[in-house]
């Protein structure tokens, strides 16, 4: 695989490198990476790894840039509000290195597309803000051997850890099964804007490490920093013989829930019941009709469906629904949406 002459004045301050040189690059340029979630470590992981050089990046996400994310999620901005991120994102990573592939998909992860997100990459860098997911994704890269980086970031702490199938603890062993019930968020603690940036960082540092063929520093580690005493501390992890994930054979998943409540209060992502593809400027056209449209965009539509919800569609199906307080209302708002769309805008 060549290079031409701008790439090399591109990277050629990474390719000085004694770890990277031309065939290190070269290395970059045949990897496949998948960007699991476009919020405050996806967007550094996405920009650090495109710019780069990295050949393939899939990016991922169910939900559209909002004024709360703009503090720490840097490739957003005020016009790109009400945008799904990874149609906001491709374009932005575009312009950063146009050598780059980049694959957005705007999709809830979880038991039942976890799969799909990793299937056909060479890892997976995890840019979630909570655990179902996570866990989601740690069971998929074990069953189909995928190395998952860990991350995670909240307040001024941050961790990390490299999870290699096979080899390593996953992200089970590491921390039992936790559930997002009754854990702080970024909405109810915050966040400083600098732990995510270290966070992936660090993480897309792990991913070179295996896309140059190395041993990455965090395997069968977990990092934790905390940023207002400067402290960094690696500690030791093991395998656990008995873990459900990956001590042995994974068991059948249970269906992945319908509606999932998100950070934001009265916010639920509504997932489709199957595959969906809709066209979505046919599909623009027909909201119009009955809704205030206040977002058109190539993968996702934001609309006002009364004066206090807000809904946001995206091409596969998924729906952002905020303003509802009961999961019940929010599944009630998708199943009225999907049948008026359904029959008439699929691809």
């Amino acid at each position: 695989m060549s290079f031409s002459n701008e790439e090399m004045q591109r990277y050629s301050r990474q390719i000085a490198l004694r770890e990277i040189g031309i065939d290190g690059q070269r290395k970059l340029k045949e990897a496949r990476v998948c960007i699991a979630g476009m919020g405050g470590l996806g967007c550094v992981s996405a920009s650090q790894l495109a710019a780069m050089g990295v050949g393939y990046i899939r990016l991922v996400d169910q939900d559209v840039a909002d004024l709360t994310n703009l503090h720490r999620q840097l490739l957003y901005d005020t016009p790109s509000l009400g945008y799904p991120k990874v149609e906001v994102a491709e374009k932005r990573l575009k312009l950063l290195n146009p050598n780059v592939k980049l694959d957005p998909v705007p999709l809830t992860i979880n038991s039942g597309t976890a799969e799909q997100v990793v299937k056909d990459v060479d890892m997976v860098i995890d840019g979630l803000d909570h655990f179902t997911p996570r866990y989601a994704l740690n069971e998929a890269c074990v069953k189909l051997r995928v190395p998952y980086i860990f991350g995670g970031a909240i307040q001024a702490y941050g961790n990390v850890s490299t999870i290699i199938p096979g080899k390593t603890a996953c992200l089970e062993c590491m921390l039992g099964r936790v559930s997002d019930e009754g854990l702080p968020t970024c909405e109810t603690v915050g966040v400083f804007p600098q732990v995510p940036t270290i966070v992936a960082s660090i993480q897309a540092r792990e991913a070179l490490s295996l896309m140059l063929g190395k041993d990455p520093s965090l395997a069968n580690k977990l990092l934790f920093c905390n940023l207002n005493s400067m402290e960094f501390e690696v500690f030791p992890v093991v395998k656990v013989p008995s873990c459900s994930t990956c001590g042995q054979p994974i068991a059948q998943v249970t269906e992945a829930p319908r509606a999932a409540e998100l950070c934001g209060k009265n916010s639920f992502m509504v997932s489709s019941k199957g595959k969906v593809s809709l066209d979505m400027a046919e599909a623009a056209d027909l909201l119009s009709r009955k809704f205030r449209v206040k977002v058109r965009a190539n993968m996702g539509i934001t609309f006002d469906y009364s004066d206090t919800i807000s809904i946001s569609l995206m091409k596969t199906g998924n729906m952002l629904v905020k303003g509802i307080a009961e999961k019940e209302g929010a599944l009630k708002v998708y199943d009225e949406i999907m049948k008026l769309l359904v029959s008439r805008v699929c691809d």
